[in-house]
């Protein structure tokens, strides 16, 4: 996977810094032209990024879990003091315009950012901030299509590693355990789950016409969505609807979050724009 190189600094008192993103001014800002997608650039030509590879809970989600992640971020990141010099690796803008990109704080290598770029290698990956957030247990892994299997089975085995030493929130994950919800849910208050599934919850449950629908209701409405995934241990295509298992009031996710590789914005809005061009 080809990387661009944009050297800047990180701006943690800007915008709204949480476990997996933060501002980011660059040096050069012609540099994120040569993305896939179009940054939006926001008060003093900053960006807010997204990090690749990464999902950190909600701020709404169950504290103390989010507000460490959060912590966790600006610490790595060299304090809460703006101006932090860095460096990022991106090679895809998604729908918000964030750059999805690997996070490093210090000098950067030498790169070649001609044509499409360099690939990132494991050691390198061993050394962003992304990586370290995921070994230490503050995130869970959010794996889309475009990154490379190399890379994904370093960040894997450092979500294996954090797990089976209950780091953080896998003391007290209960993704594919199963978790019981309320109706109407009381989303602060879960154990921490897969962040993704936990925002379908809350956009679906935030509706007051869906207050007291079951969560049999809820999976059928997210069966409509556009949250494809491809499964890992068995090879499947399928979306996240099919992912789930309601028994009750209780939800349990039949995957791992490592086990599932979804597509990304990136992709589903190249098949739309084909379909687009085929009906005209």
């Amino acid at each position: 996977m080809p990387f661009t190189l944009i050297q800047g600094t990180f701006e943690p008192t800007s915008g709204i810094p949480d476990g997996d993103s933060v501002r980011f001014k660059a040096d050069d800002d012609t540099l994120f032209d040569k993305l896939g997608g179009r940054a939006e650039f926001k008060s003093e030509g900053q960006v807010q990024l997204r990090y690749e590879g990464i999902d950190a809970l909600e701020k709404a989600a169950k504290k103390t879990f989010s507000s460490n992640a959060t912590k966790r971020n600006i610490d790595l990141l060299g304090g809460e003091k703006a101006g932090r010099p860095g460096y990022i690796l991106s090679g895809n803008v998604d729908g918000n315009g964030r750059p999805v990109c690997f996070v490093f704080v210090g000098k950067p290598p030498k790169w070649d950012n001609s044509d499409r770029g360099e690939e990132l290698n494991a050691d390198m990956l061993r050394e962003s901030i992304n990586y370290k957030l995921l070994q230490e247990g503050h995130v869970y892994p959010m794996f889309y299509e475009t990154l490379y299997k190399e890379l994904r089975d370093v960040m894997v085995a450092a979500t294996e590693k954090a797990r089976a030493e209950k780091a953080g929130i896998w003391k007290a994950d209960r993704s594919d355990q199963g978790v019981e919800i309320d109706i109407p849910p009381n989303l602060a208050e879960l154990p921490p789950i897969f962040p993704k599934l936990w925002r379908r919850l809350e956009s679906f449950y935030q509706r007051p016409s869906n207050r007291d629908k079951t969560l049999k209701q809820f999976v059928a409405a997210l069966s409509r969505g556009k949250d494809r995934l491809f499964t890992i241990p068995d090879q499947r295509s399928i979306k996240l609807s099919t992912a789930l298992k309601v028994d009750g009031n209780k939800l349990t996710m039949l995957y791992k979050p490592e086990e599932m590789v979804f597509e990304s914005d990136v992709r589903i809005e190249r098949v739309l724009a084909s379909m687009t061009t085929s009906i005209f």
